[in-house]
């Protein structure tokens, strides 16, 4: 099965057990997670206030019981790509011990972008409960 590193396919699955679970480039096994849906989780993050790539990173794996676990070049790509698309601002931080870090903070088309993401993962949510519905039906056979 999967392990908890990400694959340039953005799944949780180490190249060694691709062939057994994946089609067409993508994960068949239930357990990874694409790049991209980690998106609502970083605006999420953001709209709770600002934040530094370490901390985006370390909260990403309170999310569930396995964590989403986010290689810390694509998490920062991803930023540097929002920051790009204007849903994101940075600005450097010097106040603390250490190296100074770059603080990144929702603007208002993220809080927008943030919006949408909620709105199509609610109903998503809705789909997903039907089909563990039905799923457990057919297990009670």
């Amino acid at each position: 099965m999967c392990s908890e590193s990400s694959t340039e396919n953005g799944c949780c699955c180490e190249s060694g057990d691709r062939a057994m679970h994946h089609h067409a480039g993508r994960c068949d096994c239930g357990e990874g997670m694409p790049r991209r849906f980690v998106r609502p989780f970083v605006l999420l993050l953001l709209a709770e206030g600002p934040s530094h790539g370490y901390e985006l990173a370390a909260s990403l794996k309170e999310f569930s019981p396995r964590g989403l676990n986010v290689e810390p070049s694509i998490l920062y790509r991803m930023l540097k790509q929002m920051r790009e698309e204007g849903l994101t601002t940075s600005s450097l931080d010097d106040s603390g011990t250490g190296p100074v870090r770059k603080v990144y903070e929702l603007t208002s088309e993220g809080r927008e972008a943030l919006d949408l993401w909620a709105s199509s993962l609610q109903d998503t949510a809705g789909t997903l409960d039907s089909f563990s519905e039905r799923y457990e039906r057919t297990r009670r056979r």
